[in-house]
């Protein structure tokens, strides 16, 4: 019998999935667009970074199918989660992931993401630690405040709202997010993130960037209450989250481990093969159970 005092037996009765499959879910910020990838028996759920979507997994991924089954996520108002029209909070958030969780009956999980995907995930983990297992943070601001925010990180906010669709705004992002030679090397990821930036609704897509950059809490020192074992990984040559800051982050942690990479912001584009071979051995190495 499903009651209200059984909210574990209530998540359970959701309708289950498979690999490769993609589906919508409701949440409190809208209709959330997942991507279902592998059929391991561990659950990893993934948030990407803003102005990405999912794609930015695909190189993680694969080869990863068999250890785990990933839950893909795009935020709201990227890729094809269409988004809410209004700002909204980072704990708003981190309940959407939880809600992703509850629609494919994972009471558990690995949660993680790259920049804003590991803010949400952290998040998350405070949140509602029962039902995190692990934590995995790359590339994720450990200080963003949003009630004093950088000048610079104004105009991107202003840009995502009026530039959005204008190459030389994109091409700018591209910059600073990976490195020239990645997205020669993978020319698919390249026509990705540009085609996700052209496709979206900027009016959605610059509130969920205001919503990351204007009303962002600082995770530093809420990380210490962090208990999950959390994989820290930062890119050598991050130019917006400098490897110095991350790693003293990250000793915060009560069980942390900290893992530079080369390459910029989006290390799962930057450096693949390093990066699924520190998340493979992070999922099974028994110290991390």
């Amino acid at each position: 019998m499903i009651t209200a005092e059984n909210p574990v037996t209530k998540r359970n009765a959701r309708a289950p999935y498979a690999s490769g499959e993609d589906r919508m879910i409701s949440t409190s910020l809208g209709e959330i667009a997942v991507r279902v990838v592998g059929d391991g028996p561990q659950k990893v759920v993934l948030w990407p970074a803003i102005f990405t979507d999912h794609n930015i997994y695909d190189r993680l991924v694969d080869g990863l199918a068999s250890a785990a089954t990933f839950v893909l996520i795009d935020g709201p108002g990227h890729g094809r989660s269409p988004g809410v029209a209004r700002e909204f909070t980072l704990g708003e958030t981190a309940a959407a992931m939880l809600s992703v969780m509850d629609a494919l009956g994972i009471d558990r999980a690995t949660v993680g993401g790259v920049s804003w995907g590991g803010m949400v995930a952290a998040e998350a983990t405070l949140k509602a630690p029962e039902r995190v297992e692990r934590l995995i943070l790359m590339n994720t601001p450990m200080d963003i405040c949003g009630a004093h925010p950088k000048f610079g990180d104004r105009l991107v906010a202003l840009g995502a709202r009026w530039m959005l669709n204008r190459e030389v705004f994109r091409n700018g992002v591209a910059r600073s997010f990976f490195r020239p030679e990645s997205l020669s090397r993978d020319p698919d990821a390249s026509r990705s993130f540009h085609a996700m930036l052209s496709r979206a609704d900027p009016v959605r897509l610059s509130a969920a960037v205001r919503s990351v950059i204007l009303r962002g809490q600082p995770l530093r020192p809420r990380l210490s209450a962090i208990t999950a074992p959390t994989l820290v990984i930062s890119g050598i040559n991050d130019g917006l989250y400098p490897l110095e800051g991350q790693a003293s982050a990250a000793l915060r942690l009560q069980d942390g481990r900290f893992a530079p990479v080369e390459g910029c912001h989006i290390s799962p584009i930057d450096a693949p093969e390093e990066v699924k071979s520190l998340i493979k051995a992070f999922l099974t190495e028994e110290s991390y159970r």
